[in-house]
């Protein structure tokens, strides 16, 4: 069994590199049999289809985003601001770095609608809607339906990675999310 997930992992370890480098459509999955050094029968056996693997890709990368932020906010001794503006760069670095290329993230729109999926969309929602409360609850923040911004804030980052103006590096964008968020949630308006 350790071998299966061995060679499971492989596969989308190397189907992540390829899809990296070319678009969706040009990434074969002889090319990923190969590259893994595994049989296209093999490939078969862990992943139905291309669009199979392609969303297994995606899910492990979101997995991998999502216990990053539980890791940042458990061991983060921030302020509300201070771990909402955490997050909110973890988000974007995530979309920067591990985004294979902008038709992947395009594509995640349509990505499958399973429970495995709505769970992991509903974790994202919690940590950032977490965070939010416990803002209003110390009086740093004020919102009146934190379940609703939880959603605009994955969405806002999101957004602004994909059709960030050209030459906009990661930095710039993070500080400006973050700031645009929190001036969102000012007490002082």
């Amino acid at each position: 069994m350790k071998e299966d997930s061995e060679k499971e992992q492989r596969i989308l370890d190397t189907a992540a590199e390829l899809f990296s480098r070319q678009p969706f459509h040009k990434v074969l999955l002889s090319d990923v049999a190969r590259a893994a050094a595994v049989g296209k029968g093999t490939l078969y056996l862990y992943f139905k289809s291309k669009d199979d693997l392609y969303f297994a890709v995606l899910f492990r990368e979101f997995s991998t985003l999502i216990d990053s932020m539980r890791r940042f906010l458990d061991e983060s001794a921030l302020g509300p601001d201070g771990q909402l503006s955490g997050v909110v760069r973890i988000l974007a670095e995530h979309f920067y770095a591990r985004a294979f290329n902008m038709e992947l993230l395009g594509f995640v729109v349509t990505c499958p609608v399973t429970d495995e999926w709505k769970q992991l969309r509903a974790d994202l929602w919690d940590l950032f809607e977490g965070i939010i409360r416990r803002g209003v609850e110390k009086g740093v923040f004020r919102d009146e339906d934190p379940r609703l911004t939880s959603r605009y804030i994955s969405g806002l980052v999101r957004a602004v990675c994909l059709f960030a103006p050209e030459g906009e590096d990661l930095d710039a964008v993070c500080r400006h999310a973050s700031e645009f968020v929190l001036r969102g949630l000012d007490l002082k308006r």
